[in-house]
């Protein structure tokens, strides 16, 4: 990609540091040092606050890249959106395998007071889940291997269909924290409704 060569030029230009640079932008130094080096690409956000720092305009950062960015995009939005609705089917299937087993077989198994209905669901909600979490999986390495939901995002901005600020006090940068807080909120919800359900039946 054109951006890391120009990325590292700018930056020698004005004579800073990538530790220099990833403060002012509130990145860690290893970050700078990805995109420079082609494994990473800078998300919107980063490249309005590289732009103000390097004083010249997003289009002109990124305009040797957006042929590759749109090819990337077309040839692996259509995976993505495809082992999506397949993570989205079976994590379904499971939840229902598991209440429906769980409802038609009420016969106690005699292991840990639960019925073979319990037993025959979870089993059967085990093997669906796994082949749901292995696309969703599937997604996330897509998503990695060309940076494709940046590249979207960028993409869009570009032809002005989103404008965001850019986050000059670093707050999202600086409290990544709260998004792990919110993925294991949900985590902890999904568990919490599933022991609910298995006790009303059991009742």
């Amino acid at each position: 990609m054109e951006l890391a060569r120009q990325l590292r030029a700018k930056r020698e230009e004005r004579g800073l540091s990538q530790d220099e640079v990833s403060k002012a932008i509130f990145v860690s130094r290893q970050t700078i040092s990805n995109w420079e080096n082609d494994k990473t690409y800078p998300d919107v956000q980063s490249l309005l606050l590289l732009s103000q720092l390097f004083e010249v305009s997003i289009d002109a950062l990124v305009r040797g890249d957006v042929v590759a960015m749109q090819r990337a995009i077309a040839e692996d939005s259509r995976k993505m959106r495809l082992l999506s609705i397949g993570m989205l089917v079976f994590s379904g299937l499971a939840f229902l395998f598991l209440l429906g087993f769980s409802i038609a077989w009420p016969e106690p198994s005699g292991f840990a007071r639960m019925s073979k209905g319990n037993l025959a669901g979870a089993a059967t909600f085990i093997v669906l889940y796994a082949i749901g979490f292995a696309m969703a999986i599937g997604v996330d390495r897509l998503k990695k291997k060309h940076d494709v939901v940046t590249y979207r995002e960028i993409d869009r901005f570009l032809k002005g269909e989103v404008a965001p600020e850019p986050d000059t006090e670093g707050l999202a940068r600086k409290h990544p924290a709260l998004g792990v807080l919110v993925k294991l909120f949900a985590g902890a919800s999904i568990g919490l409704l599933l022991a609910g359900l298995l006790l009303a039946l059991e009742g």
